[in-house]
């Protein structure tokens, strides 16, 4: 007979159903809620995780397997106690998917030898206790019958005996009621104190109880790396007056001069401003500030483009699928925008005002703008009669805003990208809240708002996706199975960066009387200098698992390397609504 895995359901739905896998062709069970699990669950059971557990062949031991947690977010427990990783199985253990969740029983047909527990050996052998039988068939003459019973008389001692015993008896057991009710009482009272003074859900209790000193890094990026995921965007700035793109409009570093030479004049060009590239971004003055010239009109491509392209990190807070991250991710045109040029074009008043004169500026002096909040607007390039300026203050609607052409999401060691579109954006912190519609249920993540609690050194554990890690990227080829496309693809497939550190400083903002009487700003400083651009908008988790904050920045001074990070109350603010007035 082929030897058989048998999964032996106790509890849940599949109660009594057993399940049997030839062990010749499965050398690996995959357990959980979905539908490409070998072991599947009720996919509407939360104690479950998508892909919980897996049940594996020790390589060379055919005989001997071990079962494995995958990250799942309520824990396996075999025989009652939860594994933290490959834990060996026996024939007639019993696994559980979480506390109080669904269970099986392991087992293997025929069992090979080896792998029956000891107890279950000693459960079979019982030992008949040795009796003496009298003969019933031996024939002889028939047994005389026995003498009369007399019923026996009981004196005055013995009465007053036996209702000593009574009382005795008695007492005894209102004394074991009475310390059985005290026990009682007093496990209630540990219950209700443990209750109200630890983490509130099963999960974090149970967290607490196994690892009383935290998590590690590894037990965190388990429990957490199938909510954390990547971005991919691609944005350009609009005027909402005409709905056009807008560009940044440029001249040619060309101008022409008269050359004498041998007594003739001759026209030749040259650069206006010399090893400067072959255009300047031209600027003008408002409110003695340079402010960059923008124009609905492409100049036939010659203009430079507002918009661009980036990939960034998220985590999901929500089964059905919204995600945190930073707002210079998925909104990209509230957050600084630099002209990549060395030297511009200033237009300022000519002299006693009358006409206008271009004046160079290094890159140096460029301002750092925030390209929603421009102030030059024109539809017809350098026509300067077309120019608006914009109002710096906008009560209703918009003047300007952006739109992602596209804003896709890739889960960890996926390569499919989730179109999303963005929700929310803070109006004053870097945070921004997209959505993305998918069927089935996501793993989310835990928020933890330490705001007021948070200290120097406490430890923390990022997840994301640096551009560093592009440099060893993990590429996923689809070959096409569409009869009406047949080219293959090339996809990266989204592998997420740990890295752990602790909190190296702690930045207050301080508001006064008004919200524009505001200095600093509300950012966690990190030892962590592993990653960098690209893990924007990652979670930020303290040593229980639970997101305080968004890595959001990073920064070089010399050879040294710093990071930041918003604290999540930010990001919290974003999934519900608040009023600004009281």
């Amino acid at each position: 007979m082929e030897p058989r895995i048998l999964i032996k359901n106790l509890s849940a739905s599949k109660t009594g159903v057993n399940e049997e896998f030839p062990v010749a062709r499965y050398h690996e069970l995959t357990i959980g809620r979905d539908p490409s699990c070998d072991v599947k669950f009720d996919p509407n059971d939360d104690l479950v995780s998508r892909r919980h557990a897996k049940i594996t062949q020790s390589a060379g031991e055919p005989a001997a397997y071990t079962i494995a947690d995958l990250g799942s977010r309520n824990g396996t427990f075999v025989n009652k106690q939860r594994i933290f990783g490959p834990v060996r199985l026996s024939c007639g253990d019993l696994v559980q998917l979480g506390p109080g969740g669904p269970q099986f029983e392991f087992d293997i047909d025929p069992q090979p030898a080896g792998m029956v527990k000891a107890t279950r050996l000693a459960d079979g052998m019982m030992v008949a206790p040795t009796m003496t039988m009298a003969p019933t068939r031996e024939a002889g003459p028939a047994a005389p019958p026995p003498p009369p019973l007399h019923p026996p008389t009981v004196g005055k001692a013995t009465v007053e005996r036996m209702i000593t015993e009574t009382k005795t008896q008695s007492r005894k057991m209102l004394y074991v009621v009475g310390g059985a009710f005290l026990v009682i009482l007093v496990a209630i009272a540990a219950w209700v104190y443990y209750v109200q003074s630890k983490p509130t859900t099963v999960v974090q209790r149970i967290e607490q109880k196994m690892s009383p000193n935290g998590l590690s890094p590894t037990q965190i990026a388990l429990a957490n790396t199938d909510a954390t995921v990547m971005f991919e965007v691609g944005w350009k700035l609009v005027d909402m007056e005409t709905g056009r793109q807008l560009s940044h409009v440029v001249v040619a570093n060309r101008k022409t001069v008269m050359v004498t030479k041998d007594g003739k004049e001759t026209e030749q060009e040259e650069d206006w401003v010399p090893g400067a590239g072959d255009v300047l971004p031209v600027f003008m003055v408002a409110d003695g500030k340079l402010e960059p010239l923008l124009s609905t009109d492409d100049n036939g491509g010659k203009n430079q483009v507002i918009g661009g392209r980036h990939f960034g990190s998220g985590f999901v807070v929500s089964n059905d699928g919204f995600i945190l991250t930073n707002r210079h991710v998925a909104a990209a045109w509230h957050a600084s925008y630099d002209f990549p040029a060395r030297v511009g074009l200033a237009l300022m008043p000519g002299e006693q005002g009358k006409g206008m004169k271009a004046v160079p500026v290094p890159a140096s002096q460029f301002p750092r703008w925030i390209p929603a909040q421009a102030k030059m607007v024109t539809s017809k390039s350098l026509d300067l009669a077309t120019l608006r300026e914009l109002p710096a203050v906008v009560p209703k609607g918009k003047t300007l805003d952006g739109r992602n052409d596209y804003l896709d999401v890739a889960f960890a060691k996926n390569r499919i990208r989730i179109p999303a579109k963005l929700v929310r954006t803070s109006d004053r912190m870097d945070v921004a809240m997209v959505k993305i519609d998918i069927p089935q249920t996501l793993k989310k993540v835990e928020l933890n708002d330490n705001y007021d609690t948070i200290k120097v050194g406490d430890p923390v554990v990022c997840l994301g996706y640096p551009g560093v890690s592009s440099m060893m990227p993990v590429l996923g080829v689809v070959a096409s199975r569409d009869i009406l496309n047949q080219q293959s693809s090339v996809k990266e497939v989204a592998d997420p960066t740990l890295s752990a550190g602790n909190i190296a400083r702690i930045i207050r903002g301080q508001t006064g009387p008004t919200e524009t009487d505001y200095s600093g700003g509300d950012v966690y400083q990190l030892t962590i200098n592993s990653t960098g651009h690209g893990n924007s908008g990652g979670p930020l988790f303290d040593d229980l698992g639970r997101v305080v904050a968004i890595f959001s920045l990073g920064w070089h001074h010399a050879e040294t390397a710093v990071t930041g990070a918003i604290p999540i109350r930010y990001g919290m603010e974003l999934m519900g609504v608040q009023r600004a007035v009281k």
